[in-house]
């Protein structure tokens, strides 16, 4: 199984490896390497559980590997872009309990398992609860090269 590794780094500071799941979702781990290095600023998700949450604008990806439940802390997502239920392309860090809901018929989102934070997981809650309690920050993705 190959994995790629890049980092996410938190403008204040906190650092996490990441593998990505390049056998499991080839073609949004191909698109993220290609952009490397980028940067969004996340803000807590308001509806999928303990999650932090972007809007790319200049960033999407086709359907693969996609969940809506089973996915673990540490896991990264890619919400596929759904325009007839106006949903944008949306990246997410899970932190904890992460659940993909949207405004389908059955609030349910399928989204695109590509990463996971490789290290330690109470580090990336403290950074993500941190998100959640003091505002938004910018998380720069990078390689690891």
């Amino acid at each position: 199984m190959t994995r790629t590794r890049i980092h996410m780094t938190f403008e204040k500071g906190d650092r996490f490896d990441v593998e990505l799941f390049d056998d499991e979702a080839p073609k949004t781990v191909e698109i993220i390497k290609q952009r490397l290095p980028f940067e969004y600023t996340f803000f807590q998700s308001i509806v999928s559980g303990h999650a932090l949450v972007c809007l790319p604008p200049d960033l999407t990806v086709p359907r693969e590997n996609q969940r809506v439940a089973g996915i673990d802390p540490g896991t990264l997502t890619f919400l596929v872009k759904d325009e007839p239920v106006m949903v944008p392309d949306e990246i997410y860090v899970a932190y904890g309990i992460f659940i993909s809901r949207g405004l389908t018929v059955d609030m349910k989102q399928p989204v695109n398992v590509f990463g996971r934070v490789v290290g330690d997981l109470d580090q990336l809650k403290r950074a993500c609860r941190r998100v959640h309690m003091e505002g938004a920050e910018t998380i720069r993705f990078t390689s690891a090269a």
